[in-house]
């Protein structure tokens, strides 16, 4: 374990920092973007990280995507146990975008939320943060730097690190989507902007008629295009078109 004193001196300097997070753009591989977030794990200060991706492939379904930075022991135990759905960081980040300290994570102290928590310390993550990257085609990332410790050295650690992991993430996320989400995967095919358009009309529970009326179309054409989108998509009805297209984040809620 390395000295508490040094650790807890550690700074970040944020020009040196903001260059070398310029070497995820042409990371070729797993295995390098790896190496580089254990350098920056272990340039902040940190013991061990891990930076988790889901995908949603079906509303049913996720692939789950991992650089692995903390001990094959808690790992191989988390999964084996189903740590996902009652671990207080994964449940946080995926309702937030700004990182978070562990130790101000909520919980009940006699929950199974505590039990993940308390088991993760004892394989050597005492302390430490998360950081979620929610992506418009509804992945979900999350950076945790983690510390052999917990104590005053530890939280000043991981309260100063806070802003650069929030950086951290969202470069270690483009990196791997590049090199590892095929684009076949996120986008079967390109709908029309007539196509679209429909969808969204049908996914706020608008028929055919109604969607011709209010796209000053034949409601023959408002179903044309609504079939081909459901072709494109490999559908069979309506309903899932809408899902699967949402899903994929090939159409989203107007901004304005």
């Amino acid at each position: 374990m390395r000295n508490a004193t040094a650790s807890s001196e550690l700074t970040i300097n944020p020009y040196f920092f903001y260059d070398a997070l310029q070497q995820f753009s042409t990371a070729s591989s797993v295995e390098e973007i790896t190496a580089l977030c254990r350098s920056h794990c272990k340039q902040m200060g940190f013991d061990s990280f891990v930076y988790a991706l889901r995908i949603p492939t079906q509303f049913t379904e996720a692939r789950v995507i991992m650089l692995k930075g903390y001990p094959d022991a808690w790992l191989d135990h988390y999964w084996e146990n189903g740590y996902a759905a009652s671990d207080p960081a994964v449940i946080y980040c995926g309702k937030h975008i700004v990182p978070i300290e562990w130790h101000g994570l909520l919980y009940e102290k006699q929950s199974l939320n505590a039990q993940v928590m308390n088991e993760a310390a004892d394989f050597g993550l005492k302390s430490g943060l998360s950081m979620p990257i929610h992506s418009p085609h509804g992945e979900l990332g999350i950076l945790s730097l983690a510390l052999d410790r917990n104590d005053a050295g530890a939280r000043k650690i991981t309260r100063h690190a806070l802003p650069y992991a929030q950086m951290l993430a969202g470069h270690i996320h483009e990196a791997v989507r590049r090199i590892l989400v095929s684009p076949d995967i996120e986008t079967p095919q390109d709908l029309t902007a007539r196509e679209a358009e429909c969808l969204r009309w049908a996914a706020d529970g608008k028929t055919s008629w109604e969607i011709a009326q209010l796209l000053s179309m034949s409601e023959r054409t408002a179903n044309f295009h609504l079939n081909n989108a459901m072709i494109k998509l490999d559908v069979c009805n309506r309903q899932h078109a809408v899902a699967k297209a949402v899903l994929r984040g090939l159409i989203n809620p107007h901004p304005f």
